[in-house]
Order: C-alpha cells, then sequence, then structure tokens
C-alpha cells in the first residue's frame, strides 16, 4: 500500500477527541431544511460562521438565525444573554449574579466539594440575588435564590413544567449558597400557550428583565412577574439589535428558511 493511501486511511479512521460533559443544548423545532440551510452559512473550511463574540461565549451564525423564526433559543443565545445582563446591563449591580445554562448545569451535577468550589470562585456567597436558567429539553424556566426574602422563586410560562427539575436544583443550591432554610414560591407570570412552545426562552430572558428591574428598585424580590405579550413579541428583534449593537455580524436573512420567515 503506497504511502498516500496510508495517509489518507489513517485520516478518515481518527477518532475525535472526546470534549467535556456539556449542558444538552435545546435544539430548534425547525425541520432538516432548517439545519441544512444553517449549514450553508458556513465558511469554506467547515467551521460554523461567528456572528459576535461576547466574554467567554461564541454566538455562530446558526445561532442567530433562531431568532428570525419560530424556533426554540439553545444554551449559546441564552448563554449570552445571562453574560450580557451580568457584564453590562447590572454590571453595577453588584449583588445580583446571573448564573449561565453552562454554570447552571455544573452547580447541578458537580460533586459536593468540587459545586462548592465553583461557588466561591464565583462569590456566590456574597451575591444577595442569584438568577438561575433551567433548561429540560428545549424549555426554558427561571428559579431565583433571593438572600432577603430567604426565598427560592419559581417561574415557568408553560404551567410549572420543569418544576421537578426546579426542586433538584434547589436541593443542590441548599448547601452551596448557605440557604438551607430558604423555602420554595411558585411565581406568576405570562403563561405562553401551547400554540407558542418554542417561546419559552423568550420569556425567560423577560422575566429575568422584569425581576432584575424590579430587584434593582425595591431592594428585594416579588412574585408576580407583568411581563407583557409585546414584550415577548419583540424580543427576538431586540436581540438582533442588541447584537448588531455589541459589534456582532448577523448572517444574511436571505439564509433562514423562507417557508418560516417573521
Amino acid at each position: 500500500m503506497s504511502k498516500s493511501k496510508k495517509k489518507i486511511q489513517k485520516k478518515t479512521t481518527k477518532k475525535p477527541e472526546s470534549s467535556p460533559s456539556r449542558l444538552r443544548v435545546a435544539k430548534p423545532s425547525g425541520d432538516a431544511d432548517y439545519v441544512r440551510k444553517c449549514q450553508l452559512n458556513n465558511d469554506v473550511s467547515g467551521k460554523p460562521s461567528v456572528a459576535l463574540r461576547f466574554q467567554e461565549i461564541s454566538l455562530r451564525h446558526s445561532d442567530v438565525q433562531l431568532l428570525r423564526g419560530p424556533y426554540a433559543l439553545n444554551e449559546h443565545v441564552i448563554g449570552f444573554y445571562c453574560a450580557y445582563l451580568q457584564s453590562r446591563r447590572y454590571k453595577a449591580q453588584s449583588e445580583l449574579h446571573f448564573l449561565t445554562p453552562s454554570m447552571a448545569y455544573s452547580m447541578r451535577h458537580l460533586k459536593g466539594r468540587e459545586r462548592r468550589r465553583l461557588a466561591q470562585g464565583l462569590q456566590l456567597d456574597s451575591k444577595l440575588f442569584v438568577f438561575v436558567p433551567l433548561v429540560d429539553g428545549s424549555h426554558w424556566s427561571l428559579l431565583l435564590m433571593a438572600r432577603p426574602d430567604r426565598k427560592f422563586y419559581y417561574f415557568d410560562s408553560e404551567d410549572n413544567r420543569n418544576l421537578k427539575l426546579a426542586h433538584t436544583v434547589i436541593e443542590h443550591l441548599r448547601d452551596t449558597l448557605s440557604a438551607e432554610d430558604f423555602s420554595l414560591t411558585l411565581g406568576r407570570c405570562l403563561q405562553q400557550g401551547t400554540d407558542h412552545d418554542h417561546d419559552s426562552g423568550l420569556h425567560f430572558m423577560c422575566m429575568a428583565d422584569n425581576l432584575a428591574d424590579y430587584i434593582t428598585r425595591c431592594g428585594y424580590a416579588t412574585s408576580t412577574l407583568l411581563v407583557s405579550v409585546q414584550e415577548v413579541r419583540s424580543k427576538r428583534s431586540s436581540l438582533l439589535h442588541l447584537i448588531r449593537t455589541l459589534g456582532g455580524i448577523l448572517p444574511m436573512s436571505s439564509n433562514k428558511p423562507s417557508s418560516m420567515d417573521l
């Protein structure tokens, strides 16, 4: 066998390196045509084109395309927004902390000592309010640890769909955040409706906005969030504008599925 053939054989049989355990991302609700068209947006090297690098988050063009149609938002989009709230919008409010989805996943799955080390690195013991994104499949909901209230607040736009997950996360956070005796309060918020199951990520972001603004004004949390339908409907366009404002380069709108244009 020639050397060139051996090289080809070696290249094709090489196994990809295993990557560390990550949060299972929420996949878009579109069909195979959506995935194919997003793949067309990759560069010639086969690597996904990056629309924006912000903090430690890289938003790919395929992530941004989720904002242009009725698709469920994934970990990258939610993580970007949490990082934006933490480092820009509420930078002056040191008592607030917004966990990214990957950090929330680690808090749930790391062993006790490793989880406490992570919490110490984030200085969560000194935070009065910790926002925790919860995701099961493609459905997002919001959990808040409110130290002044001595409570956990849980908000879900679809009839407390992630409540079981919330209980699990709370049990992991009680010892880590020195919140052993904190009670759980189920919050009231706008419900998304059965025909808008792809909008839970938008609801999560609007709820985080509403709750953080309330806390900043009042110094304590609330169990009732006054999120309007219009806020949710306009969130996709406002996020696209935010990405552009931060220096992001958006993919051409013609690359999104034509059958699902807004």
